[in-house]
């Protein structure tokens, strides 16, 4: 490999092995918006120095990049206070209405999918609704105790107040969480698809939060074999050159609905462990 200095003078530099572990491309925009357009209006929660340098030496190398489309997202962060709700508030009981106090999807789906649902919606947010026996499990995680503090959980004795609160119709809202309680009731799945059926109905004081989506970081990137090498796209592989973590394709497969909670350590551990070791 040759550098150019600014003398103009050229340096030829070589090693034995190089290891790419400079994470995934999450802090570039354009990248975001070329490989998940879906996603690219989010907030991005990871380091703003995540600009994909691997993926692009490694396409410049003739590198195959595999999955590029592959994400984790988050669909219930605070808004605007930046501060991650944990899921548990959903999976739990609640549910997320837009502005026009109507839910648009099934919750039970998994945070992931959860960022391209809320980012779809009028203004690209949506109203986390929940209660106090829900917030009471949701207080072990920290980031929930500092969306308290902060003010971003509010706390309303009914329905009709909530709405009011967060500027939503009254009465959309009002029978938006009417079906949902009725559903909790039935025996068979609700019409997006969730099975309430037990879950325990929610009861005043009613919590809510105004959330957005946000992109935690990319999945894909330069694909790898079973010893972390970065394989070319012409077949065959890069003896000296390995890639790791959020540098190398992980096992999320494309989009968003393939992430499992892990998958970006697993990529990060174990390729990192099988490179270092060669």
């Amino acid at each position: 490999m040759g550098l150019t200095r600014p003398d103009g003078g050229r340096d030829r530099i070589g090693c034995g092995r190089l290891i790419l572990a400079s994470n995934g491309f999450g802090g570039n925009r354009d990248m975001v918006a070329e490989h998940m357009p879906e996603i690219s209006g989010a907030l991005y929660f990871g380091h703003p120095g995540n600009q994909g340098e691997a993926l692009l030496w490694g396409e410049a190398l003739g590198a195959e990049i595999r999955h590029a489309s592959a994400y984790q997202g988050h669909g219930n962060v605070a808004h605007p206070h930046g501060i991650l709700v944990t899921w548990a508030v959903m999976s739990e009981g609640g549910c997320q209405v837009n502005r026009n106090g109507l839910r648009f999807w099934n919750e039970g789906q998994g945070y992931w999918e959860a960022a391209q649902a809320v980012l779809a919606q009028p203004g690209g947010e949506a109203i986390a609704i929940f209660d106090e026996r829900i917030a009471s499990i949701a207080r072990q995680f920290a980031d929930f105790c500092e969306a308290e503090t902060q003010g971003a959980v509010r706390r309303f004795d009914a329905i009709s107040d909530l709405a009011g609160g967060f500027g939503l119709p009254a009465e959309a809202l009002e029978q938006t969480m009417a079906a949902f309680e009725a559903a909790k009731a039935g025996a068979a799945p609700d019409r997006f698809g969730r099975a309430l059926t037990g879950v325990a109905a929610l009861r005043p004081p009613f919590c809510g939060v105004r959330v957005t989506a946000a992109l935690f970081h990319t999945q894909g990137g330069l694909a790898v074999d079973q010893r972390a090498r970065v394989r070319k796209r012409t077949g065959g592989v890069f003896e000296n050159l390995f890639a790791v973590g959020g540098a190398a394709c992980g096992v999320s497969g494309s989009g968003a609905s393939g992430y499992l909670s892990g998958n970006g350590l697993l990529s990060a551990v174990t390729l990192g462990l099988i490179a270092g070791r060669r």
